[in-house]
């Protein structure tokens, strides 16, 4: 297994250039005691203490000036960082928007999770609170607007994502909310619902986190909460904006099952426009 992990490293990391940014340290979010909980401790005569969030870091970048600017929480795929991240935030700064890049992997001495992706670092419990404890991170910062931040997810960071904005996950209970949530081809659970708007960019033949989940969370959240947009694109794979999947790779994901991934630059540019359109008018600019 380590070959593949070597090899798919190799390819996804040519090239690698990070854009300036700043490493900022803050704790994920914690969830708050129950009701029942703390009315069990008061019954008691104890008091809760909160327990602390666990320490993670991440890459922030802003615009010029002073602001206040709406502000993005990326979250990377189940490979950690990679330089596709780091161009869509040098892009989405350059668009006005506050961008923090969430290292879940490596404060956790986790490289990859592709072939165990709810193992180590869960996509429903543990990632959504590394979002939402970035979501605090950023509404502290004199210059972001905390009424205007945003969460964007790609593959297991898309689920994560998902997680964190949706209204039953372990996020759900949490004071500060998303205003928005774009998703580039998460594994779609089709049982959830939103109270924010929701885009989701996804190829019709991903053969990883399949299209037909998020067309039946589509229809489904027609009848609960907010309306989710889902965007195919025929015949596009996984891992469609990513540059260096072309040619296109096979990568193992959970039982070693094989997956395409290939780089699709018609989808990339589409979902590029459709991703700018969709945070100016959910989040504006400056």
């Amino acid at each position: 297994m380590l070959w593949r992990r070597a090899c798919l490293a190799a390819v996804l990391c040519v090239g690698l250039r990070v854009e300036a940014a700043e490493v900022v340290h803050f704790p994920s979010a914690v969830v708050p005691p129950s009701p029942l909980k703390q009315r069990l401790a008061e019954a008691e005569g104890e008091d809760l203490t909160p327990e602390p969030g666990f320490p993670i870091w991440g890459h922030l970048s802003r615009p010029d000036g002073d602001g206040p600017f709406p502000a993005l929480v990326l979250m990377h795929g189940c490979a950690g960082l990679f330089p596709a991240d780091f161009r869509w935030a040098a892009l989405l700064t350059k668009w006005g928007y506050v961008t923090l890049i969430v290292d879940s992997f490596r404060p956790r001495s986790v490289l990859n999770v592709c072939e165990d992706p709810v193992g180590p670092v869960s996509p429903m419990t543990t990632r959504p609170l590394d979002a939402h404890g970035a979501l605090a991170y950023l509404a502290a910062q004199p210059f972001v607007d905390p009424d205007r931040i945003g969460v964007v997810g790609w593959s297991h960071g898309g689920i994560s994502a998902l997680a964190a904005v949706s209204r039953i996950d372990i996020a759900s209970g949490l004071r500060s909310q998303f205003r928005a949530a774009a998703l580039f081809y998460p594994y779609c659970l089709t049982d959830r619902s939103f109270d924010l708007p929701v885009l989701i960019l996804i190829g019709e033949a991903d053969d990883w986190t399949p299209f037909d989940l998020c067309a039946r969370m589509e229809e489904n959240s027609q009848r609960h909460g907010t309306p989710v947009d889902v965007v195919a694109y025929p015949g596009v794979h996984h891992g469609f904006d990513i540059a260096e999947l072309l040619p296109a790779i096979a990568v193992p994901g959970a039982g070693g099952t094989m997956h395409r991934l290939a780089y699709d630059k018609a989808a990339h540019e589409d979902a590029t426009e459709r991703l700018k359109s969709f945070l100016a008018a959910h989040l504006g600019t400056q």
